[in-house]
């Protein structure tokens, strides 16, 4: 507050010394030169002094806040964990419970010490959850005390930016697992970029290409220029998989790399496009409901528009059981695969009618827009209610019963108990029979004859007719 003033001062008397120097003798003119020349380097010390003093706030502030963040990794880290254990310990305590009523067990003192076990792993879980709950709150604060500390690291002089768009529905387990996982495998790329999750909330049938087209609008908002086509339940694992910017649609989960689906004209997975040629093809088409075959409709797009797919190098030193790893929870998120009415062959013909061109705001309603932290990631999350016209596509619906050859399957732990139409299955793994029938609520299962079931029961089932 004081120190520029003064400095300016003694500029200034010391250029009117020096310009009425003459009007004083020589030793008072030579004596006072010599003071304001000591005063003014005193003052530029002083100012070298205070900013060689501010470079080191600044400094240890960065390293402050990086340290804060290294601890705040090992304690959640660690609070995980125990989160683990202690649900390991409280399915094992209940399990034998289970157990002991199943075989009628009548000691009280071993069945009281195993509740009261039991009882202390649940406080136990209960605190390790208000632990965790304290964690999250210290990271938010700390965020909002240095809000720069999440920054992502300054990438040389790549222009590019990449927006991963995520279709989502009830797969927050693999979303927590996703997130962090492809934050650090392209940070190894040095590569920026955002995650935008769309998750559908509404009651219709899921539409992956739909949520795609206003996952493409959201991203190129926010300035990128490429974007990720990303399932969230694949995660990739080999740092040969280049997410850098494409010349032309770059199908990372090729088929002779994804661990499912080989044939030659699969695209789904993970496509990397650019906003222009995704623009060209119009995005991805919106008449698909249920599981599978828009992607098929978006490789059509592709070649239709004299675009090349390309793909990985077959010799990146992984296959397709060590390339990715797939998280898929098929309890919870089971495949709506059924073709209700005349879906399957609407679903063979081309769609010409609809895109990205088409998804506006008179085909969904957007719920909400937020920022979120997932597994210690910023995301942007929209959550959206798709709108469906039910006379051209009436297979949006959610059928209230299964066709022929499928079942009601309950989605786990789903708190409003919805199902999903399953495929019955019809063959197995040689070694192996179907057991039981295709009915209104379950389907036959593959058993392996001598580990699932006797040689003696296998009789009266059915064997496997797949290959090994």
């Amino acid at each position: 507050f004081f120190f520029f003033p003064f400095l300016f001062f003694c500029f200034i008397h010391c250029y009117y010394s020096f310009l009425y120097s003459s009007n004083v003798d020589g030793i008072a003119a030579a004596s006072m030169r010599k003071g304001y020349l000591f005063l003014i380097g005193v003052a530029t010390a002083s100012l070298i002094f205070l900013y060689a003093h501010q470079e080191c706030l600044y400094v240890e502030e960065i390293r402050t806040s990086f340290l804060h963040k290294d601890q705040f990794e090992f304690k959640r880290k660690a609070a995980l964990d125990e989160s683990d254990n202690l649900r390991k310990q409280v399915i094992h305590l209940t399990q034998m419970l289970v157990n002991e009523k199943d075989g009628h067990a009548h000691d009280n003192h071993e069945y009281e010490i195993k509740i009261s076990e039991l009882k202390g792993v649940v406080d136990g879980l209960s605190k390790e959850v208000e632990a965790n709950s304290n964690l999250e709150r210290e990271r938010r604060q700390s965020e909002l005390a240095n809000p720069h500390q999440n920054e992502k690291e300054v990438v040389g002089n790549d222009p590019h930016k990449l927006g991963i768009i995520v279709p989502f529905r009830n797969a927050t387990r693999e979303l927590y697992q996703f997130a962090p996982h492809i934050e650090r495998f392209l940070q190894k790329q040095k590569i920026v970029f955002e995650i935008f999750v769309i998750d559908q909330v509404d009651e219709y049938r899921f539409n992956r290409g739909e949520l795609i087209n206003i996952g493409f609008s959201e991203a190129i908002k926010h300035g990128c220029d490429y974007v990720a086509l990303h399932d969230v339940d694949l995660l990739p694992l080999n740092d040969k998989l280049d997410y850098h910017f494409p010349s032309m649609p770059m199908h990372i989960s090729a088929p002779y790399l994804h661990p499912h689906y080989h044939y030659k004209t699969f695209i789904g997975g993970i496509l990397i496009i650019q906003v222009d040629q995704f623009k060209l093809i119009d995005g991805l088409s919106t008449r698909f409901w249920g599981w599978g075959r828009e992607d098929d409709e978006l490789y059509k797009r592709i070649i239709e528009k004299e675009l090349k797919v390309i793909r990985p190098p077959e010799n990146i030193g992984t296959g397709k059981t060590d390339t990715f790893k797939h998280i898929h929870d098929a309890d919870v998120r089971i495949r709506d695969m059924m073709k209700v009415g005349s879906q399957g062959e609407e679903g063979k013909k081309r769609d010409t009618s609809t895109g990205w061109s088409t998804t506006t705001m008179d085909t969904y309603v957007l719920v909400s827009r937020r920022k979120e932290l997932v597994g210690g990631v910023s995301v942007t999350k929209m959550s959206v209610k798709l709108k469906c016209d039910e006379v051209r596509t009436p297979w949006c619906v959610t059928p209230k019963e299964c066709e022929k050859g499928f079942f009601q399957k309950s989605i786990k732990n789903d708190a409003n108990g919805r199902w999903v139409c399953q495929r019955c299955g019809t063959n197995c793994w040689v070694g192996f029979v179907l057991v039981g029938k295709c009915e209104r609520t379950s389907g036959p299962t593959c058993m392996k004859i001598g580990r699932d079931i006797s040689e003696a029961e296998a009789k009266n089932w059915p064997e496997g007719t797949m290959k090994q």
